[in-house]
């Protein structure tokens, strides 16, 4: 088996240093899809995908027919980034603009890495102390006529909901679904509004602070088969690294 190797650092696009704290996890996709490749170290056993960064770095091989692949992923200083149509061999150096607090968390999903009506762990952790903005979306690619995801905190973590962030948005139409507290419609998750008692009890959206639940899950309805794409989380750190 012939492998292609990638080796990636981030850095600070600051400072222009490389950033070396611990923490940060990424996924390696099919370029343009959200569907996870087969990773493998250098010495060509099997590597788990997500894989956990070390020291801000992102090591990995795959299959050598691959010409390009898609990163999404979370830093080490908690800002989201998604690198696409990336070549092994290519710049091996990315900048994380740590002093920009406002950030976007890309994450994928996928009818092939998930069972339908069971909760994912994505194994994508939110940085402890952000906020996420009650602007919640999703980018689907492969759609699926009848069927709808929701998605939150992992349920078995301390404070998780489910469907915390989004609940029931659609996977027919391919593009942006954006979730909604339309009184007829309700798709914005419960971790994200409170009640406005002010208001007869109408619901005002609201940023969720992230602590003990932290690890990102999803869930796709009973019969979701083709269906998948992008989590789109929006959000604050909670302090410049």
């Amino acid at each position: 088996m012939n492998l292609k190797i990638y080796d990636i650092q981030l850095k600070d696009g600051f400072t222009g240093e490389i950033i070396q704290s611990a923490g940060g996890m990424f996924q390696v996709c099919v370029a343009g899809s959200p569907d996870k490749l087969t990773l493998y170290n250098d010495d060509k056993t099997s590597l788990a995908n997500p894989v956990s960064m070390v020291r801000g770095r992102l090591h990995f091989a795959v299959d050598a027919d691959l010409d390009t692949v898609d990163i999404h992923g979370i830093s080490p200083t908690g800002h989201g980034f998604s690198l696409r149509g990336l070549k092994p061999g290519g710049n091996n150096e990315y900048p994380i603009n740590t002093q920009q607090r406002l950030t976007s968390w890309v994450i994928p999903f996928s009818h092939a890495d998930s069972t339908d009506n069971t909760e994912k762990d994505t194994g994508f952790d939110l940085p402890v102390g952000a906020l996420v903005f009650p602007q919640v979306a999703l980018d689907v690619v492969d759609t699926d006529a009848t069927e709808t995801i929701l998605f939150g905190t992992l349920s078995s973590e301390s404070g998780g909901d489910a469907d915390g962030f989004g609940v029931g948005l659609s996977l027919a139409t391919a593009g942006t679904v954006k979730a909604t507290l339309l009184n007829s419609g309700v798709t914005l998750g419960a971790q994200l509004y409170v009640q406005d008692s002010a208001n007869a009890g109408d619901k005002a959206p609201e940023s969720y602070v992230v602590g003990t639940a932290k690890s990102v899950s999803y869930t796709t309805s009973a019969g979701t088969d083709t269906g998948s794409g992008f989590i789109v989380l929006n959000g604050s750190l909670a302090n410049i690294v």
